[in-house]
């Protein structure tokens, strides 16, 4: 079976930064335009902006203009067009910059955004405990779109929602009732990247969930799972469908979901030409706490089966951080086809996103 060995240089920096304004919380969405140039979605809705970047590969990316909501955001029963999210609570908060895609047909930008219900919502804030700002609270991924380039964004709709509700009963927004009743606690669906498999003509999203442990007050378990959509004729990505049971079978809003890994969050999916498999990328949570090296792979022949996560490298001082996004070198491939040196980019919460160069070779496991 073979995998890769990695060779990871110092962080160099990059045109994402705080003092830019550009205060990165996730993975960065990137993708290439059909004439091969890169472009990247870079921070918060809310705090600085959500920088729109091209270049030629993440070395020279440039901030070209400030993405704009063409809606708004913010307070329940009016942000993202005062819709409810699919498990019934109404939509409130901000939104972050992560999943995106362009497509080669239409050069229409679409981006799978990441949304908390516990940030920038004013007073219907709520978290697992009660109506509050910050953390711990829930997630869910909606879908947007731009017609010029990422300058303004229309929401669409939300893509996926996980199975248990985002409410418990110790607080039911909007006067629902019911509501997770556990003391392990899913916050939901979200912490996401996309990888377009042009074959199948299918977007995946590869997506965290987290189990929070209400007297520990601390994180019991992160998981990754993964939902599909096809690009439809009107130019528009369809319904997604979750993973489960070995099968894209359930709705991506509030069906049952099957994790495909475990052990991990924050995934970044990408093709390696070294090996011919898919690795994924994700960060380890108690390493990151302890101030150790994070950085992780899995890897797949299928996209959906993947192994049990290993460190890249036992120790890099730069390298304890959560956000981790991968990025090939050659203009005329996907950003997510990788050879032999690709790029890392890097941050861990509100802080400038540094660029790692990565060289590997393959090496035959004797199972």
């Amino acid at each position: 079976m073979k995998k890769l060995r990695f060779s990871i240089s110092k962080g160099y920096p990059t045109q994402m930064k705080e003092n830019r304004n550009i205060h990165q919380d996730s993975v960065i969405g990137l993708s290439r335009d059909k004439e091969g140039r890169l472009w990247a979605t870079a921070g918060h809705i809310a705090y600085g902006h959500i920088g729109v970047f091209c270049g030629e590969n993440a070395d020279t990316l440039e901030e070209l203009y400030p993405a704009a909501a063409g809606f708004q955001w913010g307070k329940a029963g009016v942000a993202f067009q005062g819709t409810r999210y699919p498990d019934g609570p109404y939509a409130r908060g901000e939104f972050w910059a992560t999943g995106l895609w362009i497509d080669p047909e239409t050069g229409v930008f679409h981006a799978l955004i990441h949304n908390e219900t516990g940030w920038s919502a004013e007073d219907s804030a709520y978290t697992v405990f009660r109506q509050e700002t910050g953390e711990p609270d829930f997630r869910h991924i909606g879908y947007i779109t731009s017609g010029d380039q990422g300058r303004t964004w229309q929401f669409e709709r939300w893509a996926i929602t996980s199975s248990d509700p985002c409410y418990t009963y110790r607080y039911q927004p909007d006067g629902l009732t019911g509501g997770q009743t556990g003391d392990i606690v899913n916050l939901g669906a979200g912490d996401l990247s996309v990888f377009y498999h042009e074959e199948q003509r299918m977007l995946y999203v590869f997506y965290s969930m987290l189990w929070y442990d209400v007297d520990g007050r601390d994180v019991a378990a992160d998981k990754i799972y993964c939902a599909r959509a096809k690009r439809n004729a009107d130019g528009k990505l369809g319904e997604f469908e979750k993973y489960c049971d070995g099968a894209f079978c359930m709705a991506g809003n509030c069906g049952r979901e099957t994790a495909v890994m475990a052990g991990g969050s924050e995934p970044c999916v990408a093709y390696s030409e070294t090996i011919g498999r898919y690795i994924m990328t994700t960060y380890n949570r108690r390493r990151w706490y302890e101030g150790k090296t994070t950085l992780q792979v899995s890897y797949s022949d299928d996209l959906v089966t993947w192994s049990k996560p290993e460190l890249c490298v036992e120790a890099h001082e730069e390298l304890s951080l959560p956000y981790l996004t991968l990025c090939g070198r050659e203009k005329g491939k996907p950003h997510h086809t990788l050879g032999d040196t690709f790029d890392l980019l890097a941050s861990t919460n509100n802080t400038d996103v540094l660029r790692f160069e990565v060289k590997v070779e393959a090496y035959e496991e004797n199972i």
